[in-house]
This record gives C-alpha cells, sequence and structure tokens, in this order.
C-alpha cells in the first residue's frame, strides 16, 4: 500500500506541473497570429480591428502591461526579426509587404499601452 502513495503523488504532481505548462503557453496577438504577447502584457480587447483593403491588410490591437518600455522594445526587437520582420527603426519592423509599428505609451498608472498596427507597405 505504501508504494502506491508515491506513486499517486508523483503522478499528481505530474497532473499539476502540466496545467501550469499550457498557462504559461506562449500567447499570441489576435489578427496577427504570428506574434507572440510578451509576458507581462495584457490584451486590451481579445478582438483587433481588422480590415482587408485591396492594398492589404490593417490591423490594430492594444495592450497593457507594467514592464518598462525598453524591456518591451527589447523582447520585440530579438523575437520580429526571428518572424521574418526586418527593423526599419525602434518600432517600425516590414516583412514581405507589411509595416508594423509598435508604439508604447504611458496611462499615467505606471502601465504601459502599447499599440500594434500593421499597415501595408506604402509604395
Amino acid at each position: 500500500m505504501f508504494k502506491r502513495v508515491p506513486t499517486a503523488l508523483i503522478v499528481v504532481f505530474s497532473v499539476f506541473i502540466g496545467i501550469g505548462n499550457l498557462s504559461a503557453a506562449q500567447k499570441f496577438i489576435p489578427g496577427l497570429n504570428d506574434l507572440p504577447l510578451m509576458p507581462g502584457l495584457i490584451l486590451k480587447s481579445e478582438t483587433p480591428v481588422v480590415f482587408d483593403t485591396p492594398g492589404g491588410r490593417i490591423v490594430e490591437v492594444f495592450a497593457a502591461g507594467n514592464p518598462p518600455a525598453a524591456r518591451i522594445r527589447s523582447f520585440y526587437g530579438e523575437t520580429l526579426p526571428q518572424l521574418g520582420w526586418k527593423p526599419k527603426s525602434a518600432s517600425t519592423f516590414q516583412r514581405d509587404k507589411e509595416v508594423l509599428k509598435i508604439e508604447i505609451s504611458e496611462d499615467g498608472k505606471d502601465r504601459r499601452i502599447v499599440r500594434f498596427s500593421v499597415v501595408p507597405k506604402s509604395k
């Protein structure tokens, strides 16, 4: 009987660890399915503004959180090139025929508001 108790405890802990890993899975920004949401940021709305135009798509999503602006810039500056986005400036990236802008502002409550927008590349 006592040999089964440690085995049962291992199974129970494994289940909890597995559930914890699922909740820690990387979230992505809706409308920009291959763009990760930085840990510490929370989407302001699960529904992005998305328009399909003859020139390409237009997407706008907002997130908020407490990470410092420099850390947000660093996260996306390191992550986006791995996803094919080429930096054009500290806050602007281009991939194919789209331009991604990441604008960071303060809300007066020591939180950063991050605006992600994608527009077609202008000619």
